[in-house]
């Protein structure tokens, strides 16, 4: 065979490699999947959306009470979502209710596990554990906002990943605040 023939013939073989090749990447939503997060309330053995989660600031002994659910697409580093959030200030025994909203996608780590109680969000063989980290922004009473990180943790029996179930929240990058009490959801949807 001529140098000619097999130069043509590797041309055209790298042709059809990156014709086949190249769409597939430009589509990186058909490789990746939607991660659903829920915060959650167990009831009669069922896990429906609409519970809530409880962080406290260690310091000063404020909680956050928190509501919420959403998506995200790791693959396509998006993520949405929102839901309440209520900060009661210990000083004081006051309550001030503001709405928080998801504003970027910062990380999914996924987790394994199996769900133990009958869900009553999705299908039990997408439940997952794992660690969603999102940007959120925090709307408050007066109109002003906060921008903070909202991390999710679940943890299912048999998770791969060692995470205290609920939730994590940095407010402004001082606030710091740790779980307390709550369960969390995630669904792998395909």
């Amino acid at each position: 065979m001529t140098r000619l023939r097999r130069l043509t013939r590797l041309i055209v073989c790298g042709y059809l490699i990156w014709v086949a090749v190249i769409p597939a990447l430009a589509q990186p939503r058909a490789l990746g999947h939607t991660v659903r997060w829920d915060l959650v309330q167990i009831v009669r053995g069922t896990a429906l959306a609409g519970g809530v989660d409880v962080g406290i600031h260690a310091a000063t002994g404020d909680t956050f009470t928190l509501t919420g659910s959403g998506d995200a697409e790791p693959a396509e580093a998006d993520a949405t979502g929102g839901g309440i959030i209520v900060h009661h200030f210990a000083a004081t025994n006051t309550d001030s209710m503001g709405v928080y909203v998801v504003t970027g996608f910062i990380d999914w780590q996924p987790g394994g596990g199996q769900l133990l109680v009958a869900d009553g969000i999705g299908h039990a063989s997408e439940a997952s554990s794992g660690v969603l980290k999102m940007a959120i922004r925090i709307f408050l009473p007066s109109g002003a906002f906060r921008d903070g990180t909202l991390t999710v943790n679940c943890r299912l029996p048999g998770a791969t990943v060692d995470v205290e179930e609920g939730i994590q929240l940095t407010i402004a990058g001082t606030l710091n605040v740790v779980q307390h009490s709550g369960v969390t959801l995630f669904h792998i949807q395909k």
